[in-house]
């Protein structure tokens, strides 16, 4: 049961208020996944048994011996690929469906009005692409941010916000990180045709805007979880080699699954080019805006040792810095090189 009444919603750490209406939009868009996927839809989502909108409380499936992929990612258990190339292809067959060149013009705008999400949206333009930016001096003051990168941002910002680009938006999550996928896996799945479970949780904060968002979002916690595993695991080569490893592939796989399913529905070479650079800037901006310590609670990157999480702090800015410039000319494989150098 969720239930998301004004009174009790709040926000980071200076305890901003949600409105009550996000799990509204919550429900709406899961139908309207529901609609997409059809007979699919149990791959990727729970039920959804039932919703009360005078008291903002829904009912869906108690997902039993699910844990969250962040679970996974930051412990030596890493998910194999199959994983990440269902999460690859849920957000192609989402996004496909409700792409801004594959539907009439009149639904985009539909879409655009339906999923502007405007409360939420504006936390995550002050908390993703704002804050954390102008008090990076007091995080990690020999992290450089000057004019070059504050445009990279801004540029995202914009996208993120809907200023620009409507020739390549699509239904979004909108905050899908590894804590919005609850995982199975294991002996509990074996007998299972599908192998591994998928289910994709807490889209209150959709929104119709760039594909690359979702990819973004996802990848972003792939990428902190190697650079944490590559220093929880600094004493052991073989261990973190093959943590590292696992997590560079997952990335690989979701991509390479969520690009074959859009080129094969028609999105063109460009858009896809487009949402290739996009996802990767997504990514390291929230892998930036949790090294500065902008993300709340999560697990990356936390060590109780001084000196070792100041070094995998600035091994995941330096992989941001590289990525949010050299994406322009190399797309993922900027990431995949950065990652393989750990």
């Amino acid at each position: 049961m969720k239930q998301a009444p004004e009174y009790v919603a709040v926000f980071g750490p200076d305890g901003l208020p949600l409105t009550s209406d996000r799990i509204k939009k919550e429900v709406q868009i899961l139908k309207e996944w529901n609609s997409i996927l059809g007979d699919d839809t149990d791959k990727y989502l729970p039920k959804l048994y039932y919703f009360d909108d005078d008291n903002k409380v829904f009912v869906m499936e108690f997902l039993e011996n699910y844990d969250l992929l962040d679970h996974y990612l930051i412990t030596d258990s890493a998910p194999d690929s199959e994983v990440s190339a269902k999460l690859g292809k849920f957000m192609a067959l989402t996004h496909l469906a409700t792409h801004s060149s594959k539907v009439h013009p009149d639904l985009c705008k539909v879409l655009t009005s339906q999923y502007e999400n405007r409360a939420l949206r504006d936390i995550q333009l002050e908390f993703v692409f704002t804050k954390a930016y102008q008090e990076v001096s007091e995080q990690a003051p020999w992290f450089k941010v000057d004019e070059a990168f504050l445009k990279e941002v801004n540029s995202l910002k914009a996208r993120y916000n809907g200023e620009t680009g409507s020739w390549n938006m699509a239904l979004c999550h909108g905050d899908l990180h590894p804590g919005s996928v609850m995982v199975k896996v294991g002996s509990s799945v074996e007998s299972s045709a599908d192998g591994a479970q998928v289910r994709v949780i807490d889209p209150e904060f959709c929104v119709y805007g760039p594909p690359g968002l979702d990819m973004g979002s996802l990848l972003s916690g792939y990428i902190l979880a190697a650079v944490h595993q590559s220093f929880a695991n600094a004493n052991d080569k073989e261990a973190k080699e093959k943590a590292v490893s696992a997590i560079n592939k997952g990335i690989k796989e979701c991509w390479e699954t969520y690009s074959l399913v859009m080129k094969k529905g028609g999105v063109t070479k460009g858009n896809m080019t487009e949402i290739e650079t996009e996802s990767v800037g997504f990514a390291v901006a929230e892998v930036c805006r949790t090294a500065l310590g902008h993300a709340g609670g999560r697990l990356w990157l936390q060590f109780d040792d001084k000196e070792v999480k100041e070094a995998a702090l600035k091994s995941a800015l330096e992989i941001v810095q590289k990525s949010m410039f050299g994406r322009h000319t190399e797309g993922m494989d900027v990431l995949f090189d950065c990652l393989d150098a750990l």
